[in-house]
């Protein structure tokens, strides 16, 4: 079909073919990609019109369909072709997909990172209870970062300074009580970030369960913590944090 053709298409049939049509082609966020043929080619250039088309309509609210959808193929040429017109939801989209989430998942941890702790109450005046929760809130937080680049930088590094500051200052604030301790439920935490922090926290009082925790987080290859947990367990192994 030529550009007219689909000029000639409602929105909605023009979104369902695209359905159908990036399906069939695939996407690198899904393998293995079958052999491209001359056929497969032909419609990747129907793709290309299609979206041409979408992006002079403009139908955000529709293409966030797309962004949503069941099918990694959908979304990953979703996200490739309609950057420019809807970058926000096409930067979760990606981040989505190389992190194994949904474009929702990651857009509910943009906004919370993005939202912050509440300013009161102080943190030397919280309960333990109230300062474990707070721990494990900036720990999502600080994982949530990892999704608020845009484009030039792959997160936003300043937020994420603060918020390991605001870690660091309640695992004091839990030593300072004594109570370190309690942070080692978190070290099953589903957030690697969270399980990183508590393990850092808990390791002059539980080595022999932070230790392997770390090790996991340096085997993960998670290219956000590798490199603090790898550090930490240097310093640890050195005797320098003992």
């Amino acid at each position: 079909m030529s550009a007219e053709d689909y000029a000639q298409m409602s929105t909605d049939e023009l979104l369902q073919d695209f359905i159908q049509k990036t399906q069939f082609v695939r996407s690198a966020w899904n393998s293995p990609i079958p052999k491209q043929t001359p056929e497969r080619e032909a419609v990747r250039q129907e793709i290309y019109a299609i979206s041409a088309e979408l992006r002079a309509r403009k139908p955000i609210a529709q293409v966030r369909q797309l962004f949503d959808h069941e099918s990694a193929d959908v979304r990953g040429w979703s996200a490739g072709q309609f950057l420019s017109i809807d970058p926000e939801w096409a930067l979760a989209t990606t981040s989505g997909l190389a992190a194994n989430l949904s474009t929702r998942q990651v857009l509910a941890l943009r906004a919370h990172a993005r939202q912050g702790p509440p300013p009161h109450p102080l943190i030397q005046d919280m309960s333990t209870d109230q300062l474990v929760a707070r721990f494990e809130d900036a720990g999502i937080r600080e994982y949530a970062t990892r999704f608020l680049g845009d484009g030039d930088e792959p997160w936003d590094i300043e937020l994420c300074n603060r918020i390991v500051h605001e870690i660091m200052d309640i695992g004091a604030e839990l030593k300072s009580r004594n109570a370190s301790g309690r942070l080692l439920p978190l070290l099953d935490h589903l957030t690697i970030s969270v399980r990183h922090q508590a393990a850092r926290h808990c390791l002059r009082i539980a080595p022999e369960q932070a230790v392997p925790v770390l090790e996991a987080v340096v085997a993960s290859h998670d290219s956000y913590e590798l490199g603090a947990a790898s550090r930490t367990l240097e310093r640890w192994r050195s005797g320098e944090l003992k």
